[in-house]
């Protein structure tokens, strides 16, 4: 396949599941299921319907589908409306849609993008939307979670 300029996307078909390592230096985009890890210098974009079943380690990585891993995103997570990640997250910025779900620990901020286990971890599980486990704050394990607000039953 020929490359023309900066635009090279490595695709995996909707039709297609691959095991394995992957490595990519600009774009890749899963929209089948994937099996194993993946590892880029540039974006990785997950599609709704999807499956990753990888640790992740990108610049970025945009989620409409589902990712079971843990994810390392140098720069920026996005999990979109549609999107799932089941495992653990680092990252330099996260943006979560209403209705994307998340459950594992995630370490968030400059000091966290590009550092396995630098940061502070945040206080556990987050989930929007209608997934199981209830809102903001909810999911798997518990915990806090970003938006997670006190209980008013502290004030009884």
């Amino acid at each position: 396949m020929a490359e023309s300029g900066n635009d090279a996307t490595t695709v995996i078909g909707s039709d297609s599941h691959f095991k394995g390592e992957l490595e990519f230096d600009r774009t890749a985009k899963v929209n089948g299921k994937f099996d194993g890890k993946i590892s880029g210098k540039g974006e990785l974009q997950v599609a709704q319907n999807a499956l990753c079943k990888a640790d992740v380690d990108a610049a970025s990585v945009q989620v409409d589908g589902t990712i079971e891993g843990n994810v390392n995103a140098k720069e920026t997570i996005r999990l979109n409306a549609n999107g799932i990640v089941k495992g653990d997250i680092t990252a330099g910025k996260m943006v979560m849609a209403e209705g994307a779900s998340f459950f594992g620990m995630c370490s968030v901020g400059s000091d966290a993008g590009g550092s396995k286990g630098g940061g502070r971890p945040s206080s556990g599980s987050s989930s929007s939307g209608g997934s199981p486990g209830g809102g903001a704050g909810g999911g798997a394990g518990g915990g806090g979670g970003a938006g997670a607000k006190p209980s008013d039953e502290s004030k009884k």
